[in-house]
């Protein structure tokens, strides 16, 4: 199942800049090799925002929890990180169901 993931970074006033660059290098050093595997299908930084843009394979909902519980951006700063997660799936398919609805 592919999820689409939309991470947004609040930086914590008694945070450093420099402190949450250390964090988000940690992040990235977990997610690029995840990325590689096909975990993760797409990546994506939002310009001139603290967010973050992925397209997630996961077998279940309970898998996508354990990911999101693990990373060391939530581990290290969960108060400060919005996630928003959608189940998604290809736009060939919907319009597979849009032909069978039309006719």
């Amino acid at each position: 199942m592919l999820f689409l993931l939309w991470f947004k970074v609040k930086q914590p006033e008694s945070l450093t800049q420099r402190h949450l660059m250390q964090i988000w290098q940690r992040e990235a050093e977990a997610a690029l090799p995840a990325v590689k595997q096909g975990k993760i299908k797409g990546l994506w930084k939002v310009s001139g925002k603290r967010e973050v843009v992925a397209i997630l394979d996961a077998e279940s909902h309970e898998e996508i929890d354990q990911i999101l519980e693990n990373l060391p951006i939530v581990k290290e700063m969960g108060y400060a990180v919005e996630i928003e997660v959608h189940a998604i799936h290809p736009y060939e398919s919907f319009y597979e169901l849009v032909k069978k609805i039309a006719t």
